[in-house]
């Protein structure tokens, strides 16, 4: 059901109170409406025209709409009927009668519309563009008569007129639609992509980032491999539309070319992305505001691992490391985690290597180390734990052995690893 038909029938039940007569508009000099007829089974008409329109019987509802505009001279129902003729490929009739109307109503714009589009039918481009051109001179700032007047253009290959027929109604408008369409003649038409961003960074920048126009200049951004500029329009789109979608987008980027800063304050304020957030704040080793995301996101999601990745945090964001009080807090929080499920190398080896090191459960330790190890037996790092836990235990040739392994890997270029390594060479010389 066309927009205009709806409107129509709401109007009528309004004007007829819901009976078969309908009450007509007074008669004006020049308006189309002031010919306009009582004819009184006009309501039952428009309902059966429209359901044959709506079930694609369009010959019958042509029938009702021709008959609607002879009982009434009311030309909106010549229009629909025009329209149906044109959809069942009619196009001579169409045009036969278009021709006759225009001479009735030589300045009524949607006549000129549907005569351009049966021209076009008809293959009468010369004649479509005049026809298009002057509903364009009878409605100025109808954006449909510019989109046809351009589209005849475009089809005749005059790619710079159709460039300059959507300008003279963006200079007066300034809207998103017809800079959108600018900028498509101007990149795939025109081949100008640096006059294509630079059209609609102005408008993004004077109008307002909206979602068609910079989603085109991040198309654009993204094609040219910019990054930087990338993400700042992402960052726009997100301000614009508040879609937390672009909050990701440009904090990703932000996050790739290491401006963290950047990719925080947008993550912070969006919400869009905790878990890239909680790997900033790792990489930046700002672990008191990792520990909170951490344990903020276990509570809404219970899931162990961020029970786990909090308990991690707690000892790294903690300026005082050999804390009792820390420490029972670090080592509950993970024994906690691989009871609720968590069976990851990772978090083995960090309580098994903090049970160690401090001189908590040196034996517990290389217990959950050895978890780590089955699950990663390669792991160089993994393999330091257990030396270092045998090295606590007195234990120097089995660390010793141990240890030999994690040098020929990574080498002395650790700190923590060149220390394990010197006081387990003097270990295993005092056992000698």
């Amino acid at each position: 059901m066309s927009r205009y038909l709806s409107t129509l029938l709401i109007a009528l039940f309004l004007l007829t109170g819901c009976s078969s007569k309908t009450v007509n508009p007074p008669a004006e000099e020049g308006n189309p409406k002031s010919h306009v007829k009582p004819f009184e089974y006009e309501y039952d008409y428009i309902i059966h025209a429209l359901y044959y329109k709506d079930h694609g019987k369009y010959a019958n509802a042509y029938v009702l709409f021709e008959e609607l505009y002879k009982k009434t001279e009311n030309l909106e129902y010549k229009i629909e009927a025009l329209k149906l003729l044109i959809g069942m490929q009619q196009y001579e009739e169409a045009y036969r009668q278009l021709t006759t109307l225009l001479k009735r109503y030589p300045k009524n714009a949607e006549l000129y519309r549907l005569l351009a589009v049966t021209d076009l039918k008809l293959k009468k481009v010369d004649e479509a563009l005049e026809s298009a051109k002057k509903a364009l001179a009878l409605e100025p700032d109808n954006i449909q008569d510019i989109d046809l007047v351009a589209s005849i253009y475009l089809l005749n290959g005059a790619f710079q007129k159709a460039y300059d027929t959507y300008n003279s109604y963006y200079i007066r408008h300034h809207d998103d639609e017809s800079v959108v369409k600018m900028a498509s003649i101007l990149y795939h038409k025109l081949k100008n992509p640096q006059k294509t961003i630079q059209l609609l960074e102005t408008h993004s920048k004077m109008i307002g980032c909206g979602e068609r126009v910079c989603v085109f200049l991040a198309e654009l951004y993204r094609r040219n491999n910019d990054l930087e500029s990338l993400a700042s329009v992402y960052a726009r789109l997100y301000d614009s539309t508040g879609a937390t979608e672009y909050a990701q987008k440009a904090a990703e980027i932000y996050a790739y070319q290491k401006q963290f800063g950047k990719a925080v304050k947008l993550l912070e304020s969006s919400g869009a992305d905790d878990n890239l957030l909680l790997a900033i704040y790792k990489q930046t080793k700002t672990f008191d505001k990792a520990a909170k995301l951490a344990k903020r996101l276990y509570d809404e999601t219970l899931d162990p691992v961020w029970l786990a990745e909090y308990g991690i945090l707690l000892y790294e964001a903690a300026p005082k490391k050999d804390d009792p009080k820390l420490l029972a807090k670090v080592i509950r929080n993970l024994s906690k985690a691989f009871k609720e499920g968590v069976s990851d190398p990772l978090y083995y080896n960090y309580l098994g290597y903090l049970l160690i090191d401090h001189d908590i459960d040196v034996q517990w330790g290389i217990e959950l180390v050895k978890k780590a190890l089955k699950l990663e037996p390669d792991s160089a790092f993994y393999i330091d734990s257990l030396a270092w836990g045998h090295y606590k235990l007195g234990e120097c040739k089995k660390a010793y052995s141990e240890m030999e392994k994690v040098i020929k890997k990574l080498g002395l270029e650790d700190e923590e690893i060149k220390s394990h390594w010197n006081k387990i060479q003097k270990c295993r010389s005092r056992k000698k």
